[in-house]
């Protein structure tokens, strides 16, 4: 596929997710704004829009957090750590440094919450995978402590979930 095709389908993307974001928009139906909120920015993302992306995100993010939805909200969390990490590049790249520092420490920010709320989760599974995408956020801000705790904790739901689907045999010993 050439990069006009992909430009392209990323586009008809966007078209798609705000003629779904109008269709949300128009039943007031919060749980489908907030998907819809979320994929128009994930195109957004895709297109090189990070502004625009960052705005749709935190709407989203705020009707999750309105609806109580933690897996939408820990996934919005996460995309704008992910995106505050792209724009600090980008301002390092033009020497602006505290602009750059700033956004870190907000993508930090969001990294600890996604991480607190899944805590909650009664899915071992997703939490699993919450633990490692803020893991690895954390690992590219260079807070390679706060990854690794977060790994052992994945680590440490994957042994308990291993141990706990696999058939115990109870050995018995007898006195003579």
């Amino acid at each position: 596929m050439s990069a006009n095709d992909e430009l392209e389908t990323t586009r008809q993307a966007l078209r798609d997710a705000a003629a779904a974001l109008d269709a949300a928009e128009a039943t007031g139906e919060p749980a489908l704004l907030s998907q819809a909120l979320a994929q128009v920015s994930r195109c957004h993302h895709h297109l090189g829009a990070l502004a625009d992306a960052v705005w749709y995100a935190k709407r989203g993010l705020q009707l999750a957090r309105n609806l109580s939805a933690v897996d939408a909200s820990v996934d919005a969390l996460c995309h704008l750590a992910e995106l505050s990490l792209e724009r600090a590049a980008l301002l390092d790249e033009q020497d602006e440094s505290r602009g750059a520092h700033r956004l870190r420490d907000t993508a930090r920010d969001y990294a600890f919450e996604a991480a607190h709320l899944a805590l909650r989760a009664a899915d071992p599974q997703w939490e699993i995978t919450v633990l490692l995408r803020v893991s690895d956020l954390f690992d590219r801000l260079g807070d390679h402590d706060d990854a690794i705790v977060l790994q052992c904790r994945a680590v440490e739901l994957m042994t308990h979930a291993a141990c706990s689907a696999s058939p115990t045999t109870a050995t018995q010993t007898t006195a003579p």
